[in-house]
């Protein structure tokens, strides 16, 4: 079986390991950025049109997606674990590994998405009860619950096909399928909810649909079975040797973004205390907050298959500079997000409000502190471009680990428990700590890989130009 490499791929591929560093950087992170960026848009437009209904869906909608964004960690994991694994070997021209690589993925997520899938469905209640579910959101939630289940199996389909895409370079394609998708939801949820008045489970129609769309494309772009990352199921390689690769990468990177994922719903069982309304603010100025850290974490990801490809590709000081480059990008867009989401907050906060005066007071004191420390994420996600990029995912769980059972979790037990702050000011002092906390570890954790992998002359190699 013949494998092929389209041209497009390869005039990409010599751009990144010869061509000029920031150009090769912007053209995968801008398209990158903007995704995620109009992503968090029309998700935040989603939680707007959710708000129209009552507060109190606007709540049982940040419960459930956060309880589905903890089992999809799995698939992010896989797929970013793949991802650095195929990018390595793209730059290194081994392109038989990388449509083995590729197509043993997708077996491996997509039996892994209807596994879990059906046993959520199936113990849906028990599970909603050791999440501390109140009994109003269940009420209110259950069949959006099931649907967001389902719809996990396009999720760990979708997390491969967007990894496979970021790892040979294809940013701007990234960006047209997501647009689409955002679109096409925020259509579906306004046709749905607005126009013809249904409820919570209608946002939920429009995400399946919006994900079935990207599903699709998805399956039309690797239709090529001799080009290296087609589909074919005659490279799916279920051998120990190779799968200990796969897992070996992978499995510190599932495992760090289920603990932070579940650690959010711990904090929002935890936030409960507060009333199931600081539960929905929380949420609310979460989704505001990724307005301006988002993007940064896009750059991050994007950046982490250029490293790897050169360091695949044997430059290693190559790789230092497309670090730097990486790191300025996302302090300029961390520092622009947060002016941005500054600027226009009183809006914001009106779209989320839905005419309850009450509830936009809470968003408000929760994001005024959340916001202070969101310049440290972009430093964390520059840093995890680092780790990702040289295979130190083992750091990349242990650090965040420490964001949410470390730097956050106790933190919240602390108000909770020994001061009389009301909800509003609790969560966002803890959401402040941590991520501050957070991005200076990273900070830290990065001068000492950087030290280890180039000694103690690696900033002269940073700003030296002849490199």
């Amino acid at each position: 079986m013949g494998v092929k490499v389209e041209k497009n791929d390869l005039r990409k591929r010599k751009l990144f390991l010869e061509g000029n560093i920031l150009q090769g950087v912007l053209s995968v992170c801008v398209p990158m950025a903007a995704f995620q960026l109009l992503n968090e848009i029309f998700r935040v437009f989603d939680l707007a049109i959710t708000a129209r209904i009552n507060p109190e869906s606007v709540t049982a909608v940040s419960f459930y997606n956060q309880l589905g964004n903890s089992i999809a960690a799995f698939a992010m994991g896989l797929s970013m674990g793949a991802g650095i694994l195929i990018a390595g070997y793209y730059g290194a021209g081994e392109y038989e590994k990388v449509k083995k690589t590729v197509n043993t993925t997708f077996f491996l997520a997509g039996s892994a998405g209807v596994i879990l899938a059906v046993l959520l469905i199936a113990a849906g209640r028990p599970i909603l009860r050791l999440a501390n579910t109140p009994d109003e959101l269940i009420r209110i939630g259950w069949d959006y619950y099931r649907l967001v289940m389902l719809n996990l199996i396009l999720v760990f389909f979708n997390n491969v096909y967007i990894a496979i895409e970021k790892a040979r370079g294809n940013g701007s394609r990234i960006l047209a399928v997501n647009l689409l998708m955002a679109a096409s939801k925020f259509a579906i949820s306004w046709f749905l909810v607005v126009v013809m008045g249904k409820g919570i489970v209608a946002v939920a129609v429009s995400t399946l649909a919006a994900n079935l769309f990207v599903s699709c494309t998805g399956l039309y772009f690797l239709r090529d079975p001799e080009d290296a990352f087609g589909l074919s199921p005659g490279y799916i390689t279920l051998c120990p040797a190779f799968l200990h690769k796969i897992f070996h990468i992978s499995l510190p990177i599932m495992a760090e973004k289920f603990a932070f994922s579940a650690g959010k719903v711990m904090v929002n069982s935890v936030g409960v205390e507060y009333g199931t309304q600081t539960v929905g603010a929380l949420g609310v100025s979460n989704s505001i907050s990724a307005l301006s850290t988002v993007p940064a974490g896009s750059i991050g990801d994007g950046g982490a298959a250029i490293i790897r490809q050169n360091i695949g590709a044997g430059n290693k000081e190559r790789a230092l500079k497309v670090f730097g480059t990486v790191f300025a990008t996302d302090m300029v867009c961390g520092v622009f997000g947060f002016a941005t989401t500054l600027l226009f907050l009183n809006p914001i906060l009106e779209i989320f409000s839905g005419g309850d005066s009450g509830f936009s007071q809470l968003i408000r004191q929760i994001f005024v502190l959340e916001m202070l420390s969101n310049i440290f994420l972009s430093v964390h996600a520059a840093m995890m471009a680092l780790f990702y990029a040289f295979g130190y995912t083992r750091l990349s769980f242990f650090l965040n680990f420490s964001r949410l059972f470390v730097f956050r979790l106790p933190v919240l037990l602390f108000f909770l428990y020994c001061t009389d702050l009301t909800g509003g000011t609790v969560m966002g002092l803890v959401m402040m700590i941590s991520n501050g906390l957070t991005g200076i570890f990273a900070l830290v954790l990065g001068v000492i890989i950087l030290h280890r992998e180039y000694g103690a002359g690696w900033i002269r190699l940073l700003f030296d130009r002849k490199v």
